[in-house]
């Protein structure tokens, strides 16, 4: 009976590696001659970034840099940097051999020390975490009916969201950021950094039209002295991503991250240092999803003959929410020495943890906002404060598993001195997460009947009189009698396959 089954298609995202390993960073290095000595060191501040990755046979290889810059004072008590880059290239092995990958990294700063061995030399330790995730799209046959008037199907649904694509591509910005006209000239950049988000992603298709922006803030000391100034701007970006298979009716989940970044001083038309040229390389990634209602037979069995059914474990998840929003995060912190004024703050997104809770996705994590100061007799220093944040999101109820991997980014920072030792922080977050149902469903791939064994008989006469017991439906009973589902309800005057416990229920043995 084979051949009169009908099967159709089921694509799920099948991880075939998965793993977690550290990049040490171990350097040590003597300041050009341009930098001041070092009298005291504030800050060194490690930026891990991906150049390329790329499976060969077995053999995972991750490109990249860790962009160091070293925050200190020199012995005039003068805030000085120096960036250096250290580039790294890691080779993971896997046990088997796949083709036909996407390949999905990410990295994050373990943790890194520093500390001046002389005036001039300094010994930087530490590590970065790099998470490597292999997946194809993989297809498992399922049967989703089955065309013989004695076998009798226990019919379901299967709410789905179908992975349709996954592509990758660099996007290039190249912009220019001038200087407020009240402002000094430059002198050198102290410290420079840049975040992206999307904003938006439109479905036409097999493309992804994706709308973003990029917020770069620039710490540079003027010339002639005095107090280091900020510049920041927001450069938005557009790109279309082919993404093979997606139509309008699809989801896309996109996600941006900044490969490179550079931003050099440029002397105007007057002759003055009043702009700088950045130029950045950022990495959209487009995950591309469908949803998909899939008719599936949940149990099967021959009324006449005996039959043997193959079952596979299918996994299916579907989209239940997409979040795209900005959290506002404010706490007042206390400071440890008494502050006359802030020179710099920037904020970076520790360790984050996700969970499903009372019908709300919550998100809890921790900011370290770190901060340039003056204090007292102008004395320059550097501190760090913790700031927790808890985000909560509704989301549907569901009788599956619920999981997302969000992305939250540093939108802005901003501040407030209430008083010499107390400041209120201020930081706008932004939250980029699909939420998937997970349900395992065992669903029939095979079935077969054997028509030389005749389905055993459990009663004599033409009905069988039988009282249920809790929880059981009609399809439990027929399966047990090898009856009619249609049968049973009908003589019984049925409306649905729920039977109330205790009640007689009449079995036809046709």
């Amino acid at each position: 009976m084979e051949e009169k089954c009908l099967k159709t298609s089921v694509f799920v995202n099948d991880t075939v590696y998965s793993e977690s390993t550290e990049q040490a960073v171990d350097i040590d290095f003597t300041l050009p001659d341009y930098c001041p000595d070092i009298s005291k060191i504030f800050k060194c501040q490690s930026v891990p970034r991906v150049s390329s990755k790329g499976i060969n046979g077995k053999t995972v290889t991750v490109d990249g840099t860790v962009l160091l810059t070293l925050l200190y004072t020199d012995n005039q008590g003068n805030l000085c940097s120096y960036e250096y880059q250290y580039p790294f290239s890691k080779n993971i092995e896997m046990p088997n051999e796949h083709s036909g990958v996407n390949l999905f990294c990410k990295t994050r700063t373990e943790y890194i020390n520093c500390r001046a061995v002389t005036g001039r030399k300094v010994d930087i330790h530490g590590a970065v975490g790099i998470f490597i995730k292999a997946f194809k799209r993989r297809s498992t046959e399922i049967i989703s009916d089955i065309d013989d008037g004695n076998i009798e199907l226990h019919r379901g649904i299967a709410p789905a969201t179908v992975p349709m694509g996954y592509s990758e591509k660099y996007l290039m910005v190249e912009d220019e950021l001038h200087i407020g006209q009240g402002q000094p000239s430059v002198r050198n950049i102290l410290r420079c950094e840049a975040k992206s988000c999307v904003r938006e992603t439109k479905v036409i298709n097999d493309k992804a039209v994706v709308k973003g922006e990029m917020t770069v803030c620039v710490l540079y000391c003027p010339e002639g002295g005095g107090n280091p100034q900020n510049v920041k701007t927001v450069i938005p970006f557009s790109q279309i991503v082919d993404v093979d298979g997606i139509t309008e009716s699809c989801n896309c989940d996109t996600t941006s991250e900044i490969a490179f970044f550079e931003v050099k001083p440029r002397v105007s038309s007057t002759g003055e240092t009043k702009m700088f040229s950045v130029t950045a390389k950022i990495l959209l990634t487009c995950s591309a999803t469908c949803g998909n209602e899939i008719a599936v037979v949940l149990d099967a069995f021959s009324r006449k003959f005996q039959a043997e059914a193959t079952r596979n474990k299918v996994c299916f998840e579907k989209i239940t929410t997409n979040i795209s929003e900005t959290y506002h995060c404010k706490k007042s912190v206390e400071l440890e020495m008494p502050v006359e004024s802030v020179l710099d703050l920037w904020c970076n997104v520790g360790p984050t943890s996700v969970k499903f809770e009372d019908g709300n996705m919550i998100i809890c994590g921790t900011v370290t906002a770190s901060m340039i100061v003056c204090g007292e007799k102008n004395n320059t220093f550097y501190c760090e404060k913790s700031v927790d944040f808890e985000y909560k999101y509704p989301v549907n109820n569901s009788t599956g598993t619920l999981h997302a991997e969000p992305e939250i980014e540093i939108l802005s920072c901003g501040y407030t001195l209430t008083s010499p030792e107390n400041m209120e922080v201020r930081i706008d977050l932004t939250v980029n997460a699909a939420v998937y149902e997970r349900s395992e469903m065992s669903l029939i791939s095979d079935f077969r009947i054997d028509e030389s064994r005749p389905a055993v008989r459990k009663g004599r006469g033409a009905m069988v009189i039988y009282f249920p017991s809790e929880g059981e439906c009609v399809w439990d009973i027929a399966r047990n009698y090898n009856a009619s589902v249609e049968e049973i309800m009908r003589i019984n005057e049925l409306e649905t396959e729920s039977v109330p416990q205790g009640k007689m229920i009449l079995v036809p043995m046709i």
